[in-house]
């Protein structure tokens, strides 16, 4: 019958899956940071470009570190219009009535759920991206290689072995070169 071709049309429709994409800044040394949690030596150009990145992504992921730079040096005019959410310990959202949420318990089961829902942009956040790798939740990473050696700092990624990636883009200006990968969930030989 023609419900029943609705229906099964229906059930065969693929449901829909976000992706999790992530901008990082890296120095040469392995730092996206300075020890003091600084990121004065990235140029201004690279600065600009997770506002761009926020347009597309509808919504931001960030851990506790990355948002307190946000709302500290940026005043987060810029990631005011649309959802973000924090993986934090603990809740302690300096602006009530705001767009942002804390994810306190069970981090990453909430990320499970809004990757069913939304395009989520992850910007900055070394221990939330090592997490993700490790449980094949991150899609997509641009790593944007800055040429400074900050010498002391906070580090890039934490033990992901067997994690595979394939570069599908890579660009360059007079400030950077960026290097986007996409996740494989294996070796391909």
């Amino acid at each position: 019958s023609a419900a029943s071709d609705v229906y099964k049309r229906q059930l065969l429709k693929p449901i829909f899956m976000g992706q999790i994409k992530s901008f990082i800044a890296l120095s040469l040394d392995g730092f996206i940071a300075s020890v003091d949690g600084e990121l004065d030596w990235i140029p201004q150009s690279v600065r600009a470009i997770p506002k761009s990145l926020f347009e597309n992504a509808s919504c931001l992921l960030v851990g506790a570190n990355t948002y307190n730079y946000l709302f500290e040096h940026l005043d987060g005019q810029v990631y005011k219009t649309k959802p973000i959410y924090v993986v934090s310990h603990s809740d302690y959202n300096i602006l009530p009535n705001s767009n942002i949420s804390f994810l306190t318990e069970k981090p990453l089961d909430a990320i499970r759920g809004l990757k069913q829902h939304h395009e989520i942009l992850v910007i900055g956040s070394a221990k939330l991206l090592t997490e993700l790798i490790q449980l094949e939740l991150l899609d997509e990473i641009t790593i944007c290689h800055i040429p400074v050696f900050v010498g002391k700092g906070i580090g890039f990624i934490g033990e992901t072995f067997g994690s595979y990636w394939q570069l599908v883009k890579c660009q360059s200006n007079k400030d950077a070169i960026f290097a986007t990968y996409n996740y494989k969930k294996k070796q391909d030989s």
